[in-house]
């Protein structure tokens, strides 16, 4: 009797062989998405007209509240405020590539595809572990989730990498698959250019602390992508930093 043996790739590659030349097999590739957001995102397109409301973009879909990094401080998270301070002042003196603007020109780069900050964190209040999400070009702040215990850190990182208790991480992530398609291999170079460059900013930003620093290259995506709540296709997860707590 004959065997057929189902290919998991031929569904996902069916058209070609280009986004296993883009994306790892540890990714999550699914073209189906593209269509269906945007199909969702021209109802809500038309829903926000109909409430005669502005439509702006939106890094997050369900909607958190937002405030300012210095409100940290009374959440019981006052390391990431005085990080995220250090990054503003770094920002503001960095030089943007010189053909930067002539990409804003043509799309919003500054904001719908710009990077973005995910922490979590130790709260000195609750004991809780709390992850939020900052946007560098919006200058906002947004609460996303509690964690209970450690088991966040056992699923995403080796294990050879012991957790410390009071240990805050921190994922940059870009949106590699839309800049594509906007800017072409120009958007690419920026998003891969621009998660370093963010990655030595905050670097630096917290030489200052005096707080130890692990950056780490090697996590494991999905779980990474399941924390963060992101689709690994879309969201793309760049980097990643340990601020040790202490000893």
């Amino acid at each position: 009797m004959q065997i057929k043996y189902m290919d998991w790739q031929s569904d996902q590659d069916f058209e070609g062989e280009y986004l296993a030349m883009t994306y790892h097999l540890n990714s999550n590739h699914y073209q189906q998405l593209d269509v269906l957001t945007r199909s969702r995102m021209k109802m809500l397109k038309n829903l926000f007209m109909q409430m005669n409301q502005a439509v702006t973009p939106a890094k997050r879909y369900f909607a958190a509240e937002r405030f300012k990094a210095d409100e940290l401080y009374h959440e019981g998270h006052p390391y990431i405020a005085e990080l995220l301070a250090s990054l503003e002042k770094l920002q503001r003196t960095t030089v943007p590539f010189w053909d930067f603007e002539s990409l804003k020109n043509l799309g919003p780069t500054d904001k719908l595809d710009a990077l973005d900050l995910y922490f979590l964190s130790k709260s000195q209040t609750s004991g809780s572990y709390v992850l939020f999400y900052y946007s560098p070009a919006e200058k906002f702040v947004e609460y996303v989730k509690e964690e209970e215990g450690a088991r966040w850190w056992n699923k995403t990182f080796d294990k050879s990498l012991e957790f410390r208790d009071g240990d805050l991480a921190l994922f940059i992530t870009a949106n590699i698959n839309r800049t594509i398609r906007l800017f072409g291999e120009r958007g690419y170079r920026l998003c891969m250019l621009e998660g370093g460059r963010m990655t030595e900013r905050l670097v630096r930003s917290s030489q200052e602390s005096g707080r130890s620093l692990v950056p780490v290259m090697t996590f494991y995506d999905k779980p990474v992508q399941e924390l963060l709540g992101v689709d690994g296709y879309y969201d793309v997860v760049l980097s990643s930093l340990i601020f040790r707590g202490e000893e």
